[in-house]
């Protein structure tokens, strides 16, 4: 695809170029492997099994976060496990070291859960590279991650 847009540049050099919002290429890249899962399961006839995922502020445990989550999971008659509730203090930055989100990839990874869903996607991470890299270590252990308010909700940046 890289290519074949480098050889298009070539060719109609004065073409105006718009580059795609980044939020909506990750919304469509989320929705797609979504969409994909969930299709899986369906034909297995198992009903997904989801891991919430929530930072917490200020040492307050995210209650409204959480249970938004878990209402989003049930309207979509996702199970969501007794003990399948995660979180982190807000505050780390990178994913990769927090021990929360860690246990949800550990949790998709063994098979436990076939995927997760937080409130928004600045709860993964703000900063859409480190985003767009924890999408690709849930999709790689064939998990999905659900969002209760998508990618573009709000103009967020």
């Amino acid at each position: 695809m890289d290519r074949e847009r480098a050889f298009r540049e070539e060719l109609h050099p004065d073409e105006v170029r718009i580059e795609a919002d980044p939020l909506v290429r990750l919304l469509n890249v989320r929705v797609s492997t979504l969409d994909h899962r969930l299709s899986l399961l369906r034909e297995l006839g198992r009903m997904p099994r989801v891991c919430l995922y929530a930072l917490a502020v200020d040492g307050q445990e995210p209650t409204h976060s959480l249970n938004a989550a878990r209402d989003f999971a049930l309207q979509q008659n996702w199970q969501v496990g007794v003990h399948h509730h995660f979180t982190d203090r807000f505050g780390a930055t990178d994913p990769l070291t927090r021990t929360g989100w860690s246990l949800v990839r550990h949790q998709i990874r063994a098979g436990y859960a076939d995927g997760v869903v937080a409130l928004t996607h600045s709860v993964i991470s703000p900063h859409l590279d480190e985003y767009a890299l924890q999408l690709d270590l849930i999709e790689q252990h064939l998990g999905f991650v659900a969002l209760v308010t998508a990618e573009t909700a709000g103009g967020q940046r």
